[in-house]
């Protein structure tokens, strides 16, 4: 039993009887000429997000071809363009030249602390480190010659580019090296360029695309389509026609790469750790308008950088890696055009999360994700404003999977240790950035003025810990915040009085936090008109798990 990674209907292929044979290499000097093949693709008829990628990665692979210097030998241009299908013109010599261009290498040189088995060093030498306590020693490397990717179409779409890098497409090259080609094998391409030959591949995808049984399919590997597999465990295997497939050579170069990070915490602090690298697919919906929007929204990426990556590719969460690459193109898009544009211009992304375990590629997750345009733009509202990652990665999960904003943090309060939450600055800021955002937004609709629950909960807690502070303590802000000494002093009784009850209020749930609410919080004068007293004790009743995690979340935010 087979499976095909067709629709219905396939692309169009063009080609006369004498376009059948091998490409030949750039150097081959016979006066023959092959006729052109013609490929017409139409956007509605291909298969998977992957293929509609590919097909705008050749697009754009064919109109840096058209920009590169020198002799142009063969045919490889594009006929036609529109926002639904294109139109590709090949012949042997131009599908060798697109493909030595799409595959080209060099070979660098590479430090490695231990030697490979069966391989043997061009030399070995020494380094001086310095460790963490300042001492230094001496280290022995052995020296490798490694095959690098150029990625020249992607070195020109890099902000960061300089001579023959850059650092997102270091950032692409070591997701390349570590997962698509992570086993050596599969390195071929790029191995025959860095050696200054032409790939095979170019001849290969000839014979299949000129071939007599026009339906005949080929098979597919996960480098070509991630998920494949020779055969699942019904015993099915992944097949494609050549027409189709030819496009999956092109996907990699319009896919975004970005670094989720898990967080840890250790020694009552939070500490992220990269883990592998996340694919953001965009499944292209208008292939002109995206192949123009793309490179000048890849060009507006950001230059910082965290350690040797750039700051900007460091996300909490995979699916994250849609969002920013949505955030890119809505940013580029003219106002004119506004969020219609976006909506129209993908239908939304394939995301995997892949690792290299060993020897071994792993897929940590894969799914479909269609953000919304006001999803992006309420991401792109909390990138620029939470500074916590605890915090941040909590809102990033509730915004993808649309719940309320303070959903999960009480799973976070109950697990982590009060001094990564209460007792940080940036949580602490984040709670009162984000409780702040929120007051009005669950204003009633008989009256838009009246204040939301987010808001009823900050003023008990802020006015509880201002009362006990000024009557346990005798410190009121306006005697202390011209005196420095006070002021500090004032800072950590007022964190006391907030821990301790944040603490109190942690351990309790159900009835007992109903009546410390009631009973403590409640027990200091609070200046509350009726109705919003009455409201507060209806969702103590209804909503009291929902109370307690933002009376927590307000506690922190007057820490």
């Amino acid at each position: 039993m087979k499976t095909r990674a067709t629709s219905r209907r396939s692309p169009r292929t063009k080609a006369p009887p004498s376009a059948r044979g091998s490409p030949r290499s750039r150097n081959d000097a016979s006066p023959e000429r092959t006729a052109p093949l013609v490929l017409d693709y139409q956007l509605a008829e291909l298969p998977t997000a992957q293929h509609r990628a590919g097909l705008a990665g050749l697009v754009l692979m064919l109109r840096w071809l058209e920009r590169l210097p020198g002799a142009k030998p063969g045919t490889a241009r594009l006929a036609r363009l529109d926002d639904a299908s294109a139109r590709v013109e090949l012949d042997p010599r131009g599908l060798q030249r697109l493909f030595d261009e799409l595959y080209a290498a060099r070979l660098e040189e590479k430090w490695e602390k231990k030697p490979r088995d069966g391989a043997r060093p061009l030399r070995e030498d020494v380094k001086v480190v310095r460790d963490k306590k300042g001492e230094t020693r001496r280290e022995r490397y052995f020296i490798y010659e490694v095959p690098v990717p150029r990625a020249g179409l992607l070195l020109s779409m890099d902000p960061t580019a300089s001579d023959r890098t850059g650092h997102w497409v270091k950032l692409w090259r070591d997701m390349l090296w570590s997962t698509l080609r992570g086993v050596p094998t599969t390195r071929g391409p790029f191995i025959s360029r860095a050696l200054g030959e032409s790939t095979s591949d170019a001849a290969k995808a000839w014979k299949l695309l000129t071939a007599k049984r026009r339906r005949a399919s080929v098979s597919l590997s996960s480098t070509e389509l991630l998920g494949a597999m020779e055969h699942n465990a019904e015993g099915v295997s992944f097949e494609d026609l050549p027409r189709t497939a030819f496009l999956l050579h092109f996907w990699p170069y319009v896919t975004q790469v970005y670094v989720p990070r898990t967080l840890v915490v250790k020694e009552r602090r939070v500490l992220s750790d990269p883990r592998g690298y996340a694919l953001a697919i965009p499944d292209v919906a208008r292939l002109r308008t995206f192949c123009e929007v793309l490179p000048r929204a890849l060009l507006g990426r950001g230059t910082a950088l965290r350690g040797f990556r750039p700051q900007e590719s460091m996300v909490d969460l995979a699916v994250e890696s849609a969002l920013m690459t949505g955030q890119l193109l809505r940013r580029r898009l003219s106002k004119a055009e506004g969020a219609l544009a976006y909506s129209s211009l993908v239908w939304g992304y394939d995301v995997f999360h892949l690792g290299k375990d060993g020897n071994n590629v792993r897929t940590h997750g894969a799914s479909r994700f269609e953000p919304e345009v006001e999803m992006v733009d309420a991401y792109a509202a909390l990138q620029g404003s939470l500074k916590d990652a605890l915090f941040r990665r909590t809102c990033l999960l509730n915004l993808v999977k649309q719940r309320p904003w303070y959903a999960g943090f009480d799973r976070v309060f109950a697990t982590s240790p009060h001094e990564v939450t209460l007792g940080a600055m940036a949580f602490r800021q984040d709670a009162r950035l984000s409780l702040e955002r929120h007051m009005h937004m669950d204003s009633n609709a008989s009256s838009p003025s009246a204040p939301s629950l987010e808001q009823l909960v900050f003023q008990v807690a802020r006015h509880y810990v201002l009362v006990k502070l000024e009557r346990k303590h005798k410190l009121r802000w306006d005697a202390v915040k011209d005196d420095p000494s006070l002021k500090k002093t004032y800072n950590e009784k007022k964190e006391v009085v907030a821990r301790d009850a944040f603490l109190a209020v942690r351990s309790r749930s159900g009835q007992d936090f109903i009546a410390y609410f009631a009973g403590t919080l409640c027990s200091v004068p609070q200046h509350l008109p009726v109705d919003q007293f009455v409201r507060l004790s209806q969702a103590l009743q209804t909503q009291h798990e929902d109370m307690k995690t933002l009376t927590l979340l307000a506690l922190s935010a007057n820490a």
